[in-house]
């Protein structure tokens, strides 16, 4: 087995690292802790090869380059994230920053991840708590405490039926044959970021030498944004404008990024903050149903003991 070399450097994991709020978080991190190890998980290789490409010729530093590195991730794939995660256990002493960045938002009904979880709960929530609970041993190895990073969004806020854990884990109104309005779609959206925001609080409870938050970066034009169908961009866009406008990624990416490199003194574990560094104090009754969360880890922790 090869040894594991010697890291001076931050090492910082990002999902969903290469475009949207991801990409825009490296570049920021990069420039702030340029003598960093910068891993981007996705799928997409070509992108994360561009952008790799692109930090490192922008790194203004003149003694530090970061070094970034291409992860494969997909969180719809429970194998994919244990292999991920395996990839970073063998190569690394310590895990500085997880990221947990990556989403996806308006998926049609039926979708489902390759175990079979409704694919906004799969991807959003089950397949980032397999990851965060592989690396928990890296996190606690950070010679400050590593952090976990959870990007949740306000939607959590409609999610006012909680998180609904059935044997199936479709979630509420996953066997409907219409998306009326757009309805369903939406209210799986915001229940899995509703779990984010439950699942950080449970990290921190249970492992509290790990700083564990969870942040709204607003609402942001991405690609992701762009590429939705005419309603749902439509929607999203008005209910930017309602909240006060839609941002630029670079400027959504502002407050995961300030979560990300603060001090640790200036996070309180397990809150939720809103753009930026702001911690937010109306939740809202599911967000603060400590019962909820306690139910949501137990049914998670079922959901991926096979590859714990």
């Amino acid at each position: 087995m090869t040894e594991k070399p010697p890291t001076t450097r931050n090492t910082i994991l990002i999902t969903g690292g290469t475009s949207g709020l991801g990409a825009a978080s490296a570049r920021a991190i990069a420039e702030i802790h340029p003598a960093s190890r910068i891993y981007l998980a996705g799928r997409n290789s070509a992108a994360a090869a561009t952008l790799i490409a692109e930090i490192q010729d922008a790194t203004t530093s003149e003694k530090d380059t970061p070094e970034i590195v291409f992860l494969p991730l997909d969180l719809t794939s429970l194998p994919s994230v244990r292999a991920a995660a395996q990839h970073l256990l063998a190569s690394e002493t310590h895990l500085d920053v997880l990221l947990a960045n990556a989403g996806i938002a308006a998926v049609p009904p039926g979708s489902r991840t390759t175990a079979g979880h409704e694919v906004h709960l799969g991807t959003n929530h089950v397949g980032h708590a397999l990851l965060i609970r592989l690396l928990v041993p890296l996190l606690q190895a950070a010679p400050d405490g590593g952090r976990v990073v959870s990007v949740t969004s306000f939607a959590f806020r409609f999610a006012l039926w909680g998180v609904p854990l059935s044997d199936d884990a479709g979630g509420w109104g996953s066997g409907r044959l219409v998306d009326w309005m757009m309805v369903w779609r939406w209210l799986r959206y915001a229940e899995s970021k509703l779990a984010n925001v439950l699942y950080a609080r449970e990290l921190a409870r249970k492992y509290p030498g790990v700083v564990s938050v969870s942040v709204c970066p607003g609402f942001v034009e991405t690609e992701m944004v762009k590429g939705m169908r005419f309603c749902d961009r439509i929607g999203t866009r008005l209910m930017g404008w309602v909240e006060g406008g839609m941002v630029s990624p670079e400027v959504g990416a502002r407050n995961q990024v300030w979560a990300a490199t603060v001090g640790r003194d200036g996070l309180r574990n397990g809150a939720v903050y809103e753009p930026v560094g702001r911690e937010m104090k109306e939740l809202g009754g599911p967000a603060m149903d400590g019962k909820l969360g306690e139910r949501l880890w137990e049914w998670t922790e079922k959901e991926i003991e096979e590859f714990l």
